[in-house]
């Protein structure tokens, strides 16, 4: 009996430890435009043995993430973007792949690349990087349309120059990359003209610094109660002059 107990602790000791690590990632990530709150999963495994056939452990699970609209504050910027629902922004990440991001604050490159805010080339028609040539005034339409006007031209010379590569794959095919940014597991994605942009506009972090914290503090409760079932489990056994194997 001992050795379940032991073992319940500390798949609970391991099961804070992972939404210690989720809650502190997220609670970093506030101020991160467009990031995603990250949420551990855990599923429950049954014992076995003498004893323990109405008992059960913790164990971790794929991470899930909470794909709710952030807040929308308005900017004025002409190359900031906020995706207005469901919806990303494709570009290329640095090992030449498609990754998906809701990273709206653009910018030009000196190179005449459009790029996020952490140097992602943002894509365009055909998946390409978009470049553009020297302008004077630049907009983003709802659509990803972007128009300009050029240096040395008149202002009512508008030209249609290149489109964002929005798409909206289900939620499903999503899997988070090592850089924060989300990659469509189905395969290359497709864009999608129901995605729509708010111009002058960048969408916030969906976390919620309030509930972190709250959450972190019961981890840290938790994490203490774990440790302390282990160490009576430990000097109880000690006390009988058993000696608690752990393979």
């Amino acid at each position: 009996m001992s050795e379940s107990l032991f073992y319940l602790a500390m798949g609970g000791l391991d099961a804070s430890i992972q939404n210690s690590t989720a809650a502190a990632n997220n609670l970093a990530n506030r101020a991160t435009i467009g990031y995603k709150a990250e949420q551990p999963a855990f599923q429950a495994e049954p014992l076995y043995g003498d004893g323990a056939a109405d008992q059960v452990a913790v164990s971790g699970g794929q991470s899930r993430t909470d794909f709710s609209q952030g807040p929308i504050e308005e900017t004025g910027r002409n190359l900031d973007v906020a995706i207005s629902g469901p919806g990303w922004i494709a570009v290329q990440a640095p090992d030449g792949s498609i990754a998906l991001t809701r990273n709206g604050a653009l910018s030009v490159s000196p190179l005449g690349i459009l790029q996020t805010s952490d140097g992602r080339p943002v894509l365009g028609r055909g998946m390409a990087p978009i470049a553009l040539p020297p302008l004077q005034k630049v907009t983003i339409g709802q659509d990803g349309t972007i128009s300009g006007v050029l240096k040395g031209q008149t202002p009512d010379q508008v030209a249609t120059l290149n489109r964002i590569a929005l798409t909206n794959p289900p939620t499903a095919a999503l899997q988070r990359r090592g850089d924060g940014m989300f990659q469509d597991t189905a395969g290359t994605p497709q864009q999608s003209t129901a995605v729509r942009l708010q111009s002058g506009a960048l969408e916030g972090s969906n976390t919620e610094p309030m509930s972190l914290m709250l959450s972190m503090i019961e981890n840290t409760r938790t994490f203490q109660m774990q440790t302390e079932m282990m160490r009576n489990v430990l000097n109880t056994d000690q006390g009988q002059g058993s000696v608690l194997t752990l393979s």
